[in-house]
């Protein structure tokens, strides 16, 4: 049972005798929810007295400042996972899949960062309670959190969360943590606990194992509460199974090995080693100094026949090339005034730059002004809309602005790039596509203007795209999203050089010139469109602009062609060129144009649709620790606080995007239409610098500059 508003340990002692009360309610787990201030004063004493904690971010978001929820949510995880304790992160987890097949860049890296937080779960409301695609968000949410796992340097965990338990350890929970130790010295497959109770899978869970905790026992409801537990997997036994001799637990685990092949949780090997906890059985008259002497560990090696054999001496069990590099790293501190005391940073330096994006909302000389006093460093403008006539007007009142401010502020250009749309429709009118039907697909390239696309009632429907080289870029089994990703097509063949039938995937209608993403495909189109060179050298070099952010970069020598293009313009030498990285070419070519650009963005907009939204938080990490190593700037960008384009306050995943964000390494965070076109410009950033400022102050330097200059390449230069 989940309780709301719980704000003491008495709080939870009285829920537990209203269940004691009832038949069957003592072996009911409480989970308590923490949602106030007063919930987090008190959060020590009711850990110590609940089963499980929920970080209940909806109304948190409302009772403590925004900026405070994701320092409360790692402050409450971290000190549930040196408890022991399991813990649930819940509230606005994947809330855009209410009404779209694919999250926000926001909900995408609030997932991941929740579990590299250590939630033992995650939880979905209205996504599944009334949403569109339930099974969708529930398969995106596994994979989400599946990938972040990977991310995950277990030996660094256990040892975090070993030196940070009250010591000294009670015997069961030593036995335990040596367990774990002992699983990954070998490199087991899996941990066996044999158990009525749970104590002892529960006191293995929290420690983080890499491999699945396999619990097995005769008590049904047992099975069902592995459910909330990390690396947990419950194996229900017969009541009549018996596991008191040796024996019986070697045919245990041949039972549990094939169970686990059938269900496909873990393929079990010869060969493979296990480690196994179980009850030392002992006669009714023997007398133990305590229970936890009874406690069982042994590391085993399975075998073809006979008994496994018991592990004597130290064995490698993992190859050279299984070994994997680690290219993520995050330092943390924390503490409860950190949370609770809004003054104890008031002088704190924000240190995060923030770039907003210009648009109607706030390009007038008094919103400019107020952006400024909020905390914006850089304003970006948006070169896929407007001309030069109109982008002058504005740089002309942020200049002017800016020097009667005396602010230093920055400038930035960011080109409209090379893109792929969908052609015109016949009459203009959008088009219904139904899931399942077949669509042919055309390669019209400049022509997309002029070309008409259709559906025919009872015959086949024809749209086409800009990209020239669609069919000698794509093959069967690709994707083809359109309008933002709410479109797919599976292509089925290459029918000719121009073009290709397809299988629309889900239900949507199409209108005319929306947006197309080929994932894991290379797109051979140039970095620079005509209209780029013009805006680089005719408006970015001519008005002495300080940064241009060229998309789709995919090489070192398409940084270099726009080097060519912006010093081939008086005053382009000056220029700062920032690649944005958006496609899996991108990511692959990383180190190469990240040593030939001045700094980096990570563009998660059509990252988000380039590659799987599972993967988008790992790139991100990866990015920015590549970045900071070889000291190059780097922005995160979009969809950052994008539910306040409507609203004056974000959503938590929001919250926590853009505090990991920080805490990642980026140097900067970006605004696009929460600025450009928003209702609160101000507001969002202001919101913004608060979330920023209260990262940073969790930020363990010392941690943060030994690892940095640990993985500085050496020797270094004498500058």
């Amino acid at each position: 049972v989940a309780a709301s508003f719980v704000q003491s340990a008495a709080d939870v002692q009285f829920i537990r005798s209203v269940l004691n009360g009832a038949k069957g309610g003592e072996s009911v787990k409480i989970i308590s929810k923490i949602e106030n201030a007063e919930g987090l004063r008190r959060y020590d004493e009711i850990l110590e007295a609940s089963d499980g904690i929920m970080v209940a971010r909806g109304d948190m978001g409302m009772e403590i400042p925004p900026e405070k929820v994701p320092l409360a949510q790692k402050m409450l995880i971290t000190k549930a996972n040196i408890a022991g304790k399991f813990i649930i992160t819940a509230t606005q987890m994947l809330e855009s899949m209410i009404n779209s097949p694919r999250p926000t860049r926001a909900e995408m890296t609030d997932v991941a960062n929740a579990v590299l937080d250590g939630t033992d779960a995650v939880m979905l409301s209205g996504e599944t309670a009334n949403g569109q695609f339930p099974e969708l968000v529930v398969s995106t949410m596994a994979a989400l959190c599946q990938n972040a796992e990977e991310m995950v340097d277990a030996d660094k965990l256990y040892n975090f969360l070993r030196n940070h338990t009250p010591k000294p350890m009670m015997g069961v929970e030593a036995i335990c943590s040596g367990a774990v130790q002992t699983a990954m010295d070998s490199k087991a497959k899996a941990i066996l606990c044999i158990t009525t109770s749970g104590r002892a899978p529960a006191l293995v869970s929290k420690f983080r194992p890499p491999m699945p905790v396999l619990v097995v026992t005769t008590e049904p409801q047992l099975v069902k509460q592995c459910r909330s537990m990390f690396g947990q997997v419950g194996i229900l036994l017969k009541p009549s199974t018996s596991t008191s001799s040796e024996d019986d637990v070697h045919n245990l685990i041949e039972e549990v090995r094939a169970y686990c092949k059938a269900m496909d949780i873990v393929d079990l090997r010869d060969g493979d080693s296990m480690v196994v906890l179980n009850r030392r059985s002992v006669a009714r008259d023997q007398a133990l100094p305590y229970d936890d002497q009874r406690l069982v560990m042994k590391a085993l090696v399975l075998g073809e026949s006979g008994n496994p054999e018991i592990i004597s001496t130290p064995r490698q069990m993992l190859s050279e090339g299984a070994q994997r590099t680690i290219i993520y790293h995050r330092s943390t501190k924390l503490s409860m005034d950190t949370i609770i005391d809004d003054n104890k940073y008031k002088y704190f330096t924000r240190k995060t730059k923030i770039v907003c994006t210009a648009g109607p909302a706030c390009w007038d000389e008094a919103n400019l002004g107020n952006l400024l006093d909020a905390g914006m460093s850089v304003l970006r403008f948006n070169f896929s809309h407007g001309d030069h006539a109109g982008h002058l007007q504005v740089l002309e009142r942020f200049r002017k602005v800016c020097a009667a401010k005396g602010s230093t502020a920055a400038t930035l250009l960011d080109t409209k790039g090379p893109e792929i749309r969908t052609a015109m429709l016949r009459d203009h009118k959008p088009i219904s596509l139904e899931a399942g039907q077949s669509i042919i697909v055309e390669a019209v390239g400049a022509k997309y203007m002029e070309f008409e696309g259709y559906k025919e009632e009872g015959g086949e429907t024809r749209i086409g795209l800009s990209y020239d080289k669609l069919c000698q870029s794509v093959k069967p089994g690709n994707l083809i999203l359109l309008s933002d990703g709410s479109i797919s097509v599976r292509v089925d063949e290459i029918t000719s050089d121009r073009e290709l039938r397809g299988t629309v995937l889900n239900s949507k209608v199409l209108g005319e010139r929306k947006n197309c993403n080929l994932p894991g495909v290379k797109v051979e189109i140039p970095v620079l469109t005509e209209k780029d060179i013009d805006d680089l050298q005719n408006f970015a070099a001519k008005h002495k602009m300080d940064f241009v952010a060229a998309s789709f970069v995919q090489s070192a020598a398409d940084v270099q062609f726009i080097r060519s293009v912006l010093n081939g313009a008086k005053g382009g030498e000056s220029v700062k060129i920032i690649s944005k990285i958006e496609n899996a070419e991108g990511l692959r070519r990383y180190d190469e144009i990240l040593e030939a650009s001045d700094g980096i963005m990570v563009a998660r907009g059509d990252m988000g649709m380039e590659i799987p939204p599972e993967k988008v938080p790992l790139a991100q990490k990866m990015l920015i620790t590549k970045a900071n190593i070889a000291g190059k700037f780097i922005i995160t960008a979009t969809q950052m606080l994008e539910s306040m384009i409507n609203s004056p306050r974000p959503t938590r995943a929001e919250m926590t995007d853009v505090a990991n964000a920080v805490l990642d390494g980026t140097d900067a965070v970006m605004l696009s239409g929460e600025t450009a076109n928003g209702q609160f410009p101000e507001l969002v950033v202001s919101t913004m610098a608060a979330l920023c400022q209260n990262a940073e102050e969790m930020v363990d330097a010392d941690k943060l500059y030994n690892f940095l200059r640990n993985h500085t390449p050496k020797p270094m230069m004498g500058v």
